[in-house]
């Protein structure tokens, strides 16, 4: 007969052995993935879509550039010429030169951008160079990956968008299809008109370009008034800065004056100081007023009294009545992205990366 003691080890014993096979039968085991039949991770698989191309790409020919463009219908076109087949030998020897211009439409709403349709200049993968944009180190990490991973693949197409886009306010403006078509038109009109003064030899005035100019003269006085406005500010900064430059100056030579038997003018103790530089002006009242580089740059242009060839060239009735109407100046706006367009996709657009200053402050998405 066992003891008590031997029969509560028996039992202990038991006890401890099924809850081995308890834990036993309830424990995960790691799956094995087959290599053979297993599809390895990309990049690829975490972009998500951008957007879709909605129309084939219009080429804005470049402003201030139609002796150039004309002297090239010389040479490769006559007189009798079909004005499409002249234009397209145009097109031809100045591609690199024409903006490329394509309508995309957003899947959704991203960082400022509506969802809809809306133009957007396109950069090529081979022109990346030419990007003069403050590009986040994010994002920059985020497109070489791509570009050496999934970008390498055969008919892979990396684009640099920037919407066709001015912020008034709050609020973004957008170029509508019917301004773009009138800039494009009213440049090609532009150089027709100087290919035929240079075939006749005079220099008449077309009036195509008289009515074109008459139409844009209204808009293009509102633009340069907005533009006034930041000129003004900055220029009230400058003598902000001027003024306490004199003033300095002023106080040293009294001091000088004070504690030295040899005289000091006013004007000497001025010339000792530099004069102010525009470009320095801007660049502290953009630090001051805590502004991001790219807001610093677009004031710079604003101030130098620059606007982008799409608000000089198609200010369209909606956006006149609305600036006429609020009288704040326009801020240029980028909002740019990197996408991809995969082979196969049918137009469809990958977002690598999109950034965008909201009241000085980055936003990134990737």
């Amino acid at each position: 007969m066992p003891t008590a003691t031997q029969s509560s080890k028996r039992m202990a014993s038991e006890r401890t052995l099924a809850k081995k096979q308890d834990a036993t039968s309830v424990r995960v085991r790691p799956s094995k993935v087959d290599p053979a039949t297993a599809r390895p991770f990309t990049l690829d698989q975490e972009l998500e879509p951008f957007g879709n191309w909605t129309s084939d790409t219009v080429w804005v020919p470049p402003k201030d550039q139609s002796t150039e463009m004309a002297e090239t219908m010389l040479r490769r076109s006559g007189l009798l010429t079909p004005k499409d087949k002249s234009w397209a030998a145009v097109v031809d020897e100045h591609r690199n030169q024409f903006t490329q211009v394509r309508e995309i439409e957003l899947t959704k709403a991203s960082i400022r951008l509506p969802k809809g349709k809306l133009f957007v200049t396109v950069t090529d993968q081979k022109n990346f160079d030419t990007i003069t944009d403050e590009i986040p180190s994010c994002v920059q990490t985020r497109l070489d990956e791509f570009l050496a991973g999934p970008g390498k693949q055969r008919g892979v197409k990396v684009y640099y968008l920037k919407p066709l886009c001015i912020e008034v306010d709050d609020e973004l403006v957008f170029t509508s299809r019917e301004d773009l078509m009138a800039a494009v038109t009213k440049i090609r009109e532009e150089v027709f008109t100087e290919y035929r003064r240079l075939y006749l030899f005079r220099k008449p005035k077309q009036v195509l370009t008289e009515l074109a100019n008459a139409t844009l003269a209204v808009p293009r006085a509102v633009a340069n008034f907005a533009v006034k406005r930041r000129q003004k500010a900055i220029d009230a900064y400058q003598a902000k800065l001027e003024f306490n430059r004199r003033k300095t100056a002023l106080r040293a030579a009294k001091t000088h004056n004070k504690f030295r038997t040899d005289g000091c003018t006013f004007n000497q103790m001025l010339a000792l100081t530099n004069p102010l530089d525009r470009l320095d002006v801007v660049q502290q009242y953009g630090i001051e007023n805590q502004l991001s580089k790219m807001k610093r740059d677009q004031l710079i242009r604003m101030a130098a009294g620059h606007v982008p060839w799409f608000v000089a060239l198609s200010l369209g009735v909606s956006y006149l009545t609305y600036i006429s109407v609020t009288f704040v100046p326009p801020v240029l706006v980028c909002d740019p992205a990197f996408v991809a367009e995969m082979p196969g996709s049918k137009g469809q657009l990958l977002k690598i990366g999109h950034f965008d200053d909201v009241a000085g402050v980055r936003h990134v998405e990737i």
